[in-house]
């Protein structure tokens, strides 16, 4: 039985590569993932069970990315916009700040998969978490 079952919309972005300012100070190397991650967490608002804050672990999270094809790509499948581990760690870290669940280190299980949008289909992720 699904716990939670929802699509975030929009251009997924990856999370872990880091660009390094000088110093201590480094950036996400994407200035997309700050809002993407954002936008997982407040999809995460209505996803909560009534009465429950968050979902108690552990988590088995299933995550199919939606990605845009571009005008030329090189390969038949998605290979331009970030590593399919990086893309997930951004989802988890949404799922974490949007308060579904208490920590990605609870998650036992991760089933992911990256294709080309089609016709008529938005880019985004379908998030499942068991």
């Amino acid at each position: 039985m699904n716990r939670a079952q929802f699509v975030v919309k929009g251009h997924p972005a990856p999370k872990g590569s880091r660009v390094f300012l000088g110093g201590s100070a480094s950036k996400e190397s994407s200035d997309n993932c700050k809002p993407w991650v954002e936008a997982i967490a407040m999809s995460c608002l209505g996803q909560r069970p009534k009465g429950i804050g968050l979902l108690e672990p552990p988590y088995e999270v299933g995550l199919r990315f939606v990605m845009p094809r571009p005008a030329g790509p090189k390969y038949d499948w998605p290979s331009a916009d970030g590593d399919l581990d990086k893309l997930a760690r951004a989802v988890l870290d949404g799922l974490t700040q949007g308060g579904l669940i208490v920590d990605d280190r609870h998650v036992v299980q991760l089933d992911c998969s990256k294709e080309f949008a089609g016709p008529g289909k938005q880019t985004g992720v379908s998030i499942v978490i068991l």
